[in-house]
Order: structure tokens, then sequence, then C-alpha cells
């Protein structure tokens, strides 16, 4: 398994490469953005950043295509979910509110059978009391 460990590395490695490359050869313009403060240091290092991810952005579907044979078909925070495990989710997503129809239907049952219950209760104690 060693093979796709080296492909994340080289991957990794030369989007850090490319991050570093950008954030010191860029030229600093006249008129530095807000974000970087004023100042020259921060404002590549935030260059370098947005450069890094922005490869890792890139990285995820590309190894994943090399290595694995497969797409994500979406990137978010939480990382990269494929087709696969959208089909999964949705099929547990179904057995969930099954469930939870079956025990909201069972709640229906038991509230009735309380009502019942009360009933009964309150109508003993209403002849205890006549």
């Amino acid at each position: 398994m060693q093979g796709p460990r080296t492909l994340v590395r080289v991957l990794v490695g030369a989007g850090l490469g490319l991050a570093m490359v950008a954030g010191s050869a860029l030229p600093l313009p006249e008129d530095l953005p807000a974000v970087a403060l004023g100042q020259g240091g921060l404002y590549r290092l935030e260059v370098a950043l947005v450069t890094f991810y922005g490869c890792l952005l890139l990285a995820t579907p590309a190894y994943s295509g090399l290595a694995m044979g497969r797409l994500p078909v979406e990137i978010s925070t939480r990382g990269a979910r494929f087709a696969e495990e959208a089909e999964q989710t949705a099929v547990q997503d179904e057995a969930a509110i099954k469930n939870l129809e079956q025990g909201l239907a069972q709640l229906k049952t038991d509230l009735s059978k309380a009502k019942v219950d009360i009933g009964l209760l309150e109508e003993a104690q209403e002849t205890k009391h006549d």
C-alpha cells in the first residue's frame, strides 16, 4: 500500500512547493488589500496559504481519480463525498425515517391507551366522591 501514500505525499509536496514559490515570487502590489493589514509579509503568507489550500482542493479529486478510480460528487469542509457514500447515506436516512415513523405510531397508541386509563381513573375518582 506504499503507492497511494507516495502519491499523496507527492501531491501535497507539489502543492506546498507551489505555494512557497507563489508566496515569495509574487510581486507586492502598490496598494495592499485590506486583509494584508498593510504588511507585505502577511500578504505573501496569505497568498501562499490560498495557493496551498487551492492545491489541496484540487489534489483531493486528483488522488481519488488516480489512485482509486473514482471522483467525488461533493467537496466540503467535512471532506470529499463519493457517490457510493451518498447512496448509502440516502438508504440510511430512509431506514431512520421508517424507524422514527414506527416509533411515532407506537407513541400515538400508547398515548391513546394512557388517555383511556386516565379517563377510567377520573371516573373511578368521581364515583368514589359521590
